[in-house]
């Protein structure tokens, strides 16, 4: 703007129009121009939103991402079997006599994944006419699943202990019954990908 030069002013001018009404040229000129601007910012401020929205669709939770990158790690069939025949034989060597399967280790049963899912596991029970001592036996079987890392459980009857072991990573759990004349030890294998029939149809046309 150049010095000594008055502004200009928005003048307004009247007149008539074709079918003899009052026109007033200027300020209608104005303020369709503020509204056409408001409706253009409210649709650019509403368009900004939704794609605000879409974005925030678009980018996974942090639970999302926590959850994708965590994996489960289960064993194969092969491997579950052999680590149930391994801590029931660990047993039996340690009370001693002469041990013979009563029930599997060919032996699937249903079970759940920690995923919720289906699987399958194994069942191996061995038995024997071992005549020892009943107590002794408890508390020796007890004490070395204990230092196995095992969670011991030992519950006391008339026809003698019964001790349970549970945790680790190599069974589900494994219980020893000390009976004169009559103890048993069973094993539970961890629960692996599988269906038990299937497998059990399978066992059978081999």
């Amino acid at each position: 703007m150049h010095a000594g030069r008055p502004a200009r002013r928005l003048t307004t001018t009247t007149g008539r129009g074709a079918a003899g009404r009052r026109v007033t040229h200027g300020a209608s000129f104005t303020a369709v121009s503020v509204r056409r601007s408001s409706e253009r910012i409210v649709a650019s401020s509403a368009v900004v939103f939704a794609l605000a929205g879409l974005l925030r669709g678009c980018v996974p939770s942090a639970t999302d991402t926590a959850t994708d990158r965590r994996t489960e790690s289960y064993p194969d069939a092969a491997t579950a079997k052999q680590q149930m025949i391994d801590a029931v034989d660990d047993a039996t060597r340690l009370l001693g006599g002469h041990w013979k399967a009563r029930a599997g280790p060919d032996h699937p049963e249903d079970c759940v994944l920690s995923d919720g899912e289906q699987g399958a596991q194994w069942r191996y029970l061995s038995g024997s006419t071992l005549a020892g001592d009943p107590s002794e036996d408890g508390a020796r079987i007890a004490e070395h699943w204990r230092g196995q890392g095992l969670r011991v459980i030992v519950r006391d009857s008339d026809d003698g202990p019964a001790v349970l072991g549970r945790g680790g990573e190599q069974i589900a759990s494994i219980s020893a019954y000390a009976s004169p004349g009559n103890s048993t030890v069973q094993a539970v294998s961890l629960c692996f990908p599988g269906d038990a029939d299937r497998i059990a149809e399978q066992q059978a046309d081999e």
